[in-house]
């Protein structure tokens, strides 16, 4: 389905379908999509990059990348960290003069462009030819590549939606809208709620399916005792 499509159903759903409302209700679609899309790292909307590194500590992302998830430089994970981490643990850190193979990283957020970057600690004495690799989520965008902005465009009111198993919780969350607009407050808040509810255990079941490390808890310890698992 389209982001037009839900919202012509949705008004459809309440009885109405004037150019008012559908202008509404694609709106209100676009940040239904929004939402779905930002609560888990479902798999259509995270992928890698490799990038070249520079002398320069600030690497530029791809224009469609949202946040990096993890970052490796030289076959090695590198850590996130914050400014205020930085000064408290190693201040020398910011000073340009301080060179090496990286092994920290802080996101930056967006340049004036409106594209994400971050930056790497130490930086490079000289360029490499050793990539970095980064796990990124996407910004929202349909099966072809158009960002979900707001107001929507046309291009990405009329493209199927990246995520192929979504429909109905963005029919959903649109529907609820479209009550709210109608005043039907009891009615919307019930169906935002099952959609709500929707939404967490389809996010539980796509986390369970993508590998990665989990905590397992025992539920038993079979016929040892706790000092008897931990004596010499």
């Amino acid at each position: 389905m389209t982001l037009t499509e839900i919202a012509q159903y949705a008004g459809e759903k309440i009885g109405k379908t004037d150019s008012d409302t559908i202008t509404f209700l694609q709106k209100a679609a676009s940040l239904a999509y929004r939402r779905v899309w930002d609560f888990a790292p479902w798999r259509e909307t995270v992928t890698n990059s490799t990038y070249s590194v520079g002398t320069s500590r600030t690497i530029t992302l791809g224009t469609n990348v949202e946040t990096p998830l993890s970052v490796a430089y030289n076959d090695a994970e590198i850590d996130p960290i914050d400014l205020a981490t930085i000064i408290s643990q190693d201040p020398g850190l910011l000073d340009d003069a301080r060179t090496g193979d990286p092994d920290t990283y802080h996101f930056t957020g967006r340049n004036s462009n409106g594209v994400a970057q971050l930056n790497l600690y130490p930086r490079l004495a000289t360029s490499g030819t050793i990539p970095l690799r980064v796990v990124e989520k996407l910004k929202c965008i349909t099966r072809t590549n158009y960002i979900v902005d707001f107001p929507p465009s046309n291009d990405a009111l009329g493209d199927e939606l990246r995520l192929p198993h979504v429909h109905h919780l963005v029919l959903a969350l649109t529907h609820a809208d479209a009550l709210e607009r109608e005043r039907q407050y009891a009615k919307a808040q019930a169906i935002t709620q099952g959609a709500n509810s929707d939404l967490a255990g389809m996010a539980n079941y796509e986390l369970s399916q993508v590998g990665g490390v989990k905590q397992i808890t025992p539920q038993s310890l079979g016929e040892l005792t706790i000092e008897e698992m931990f004596s010499a």
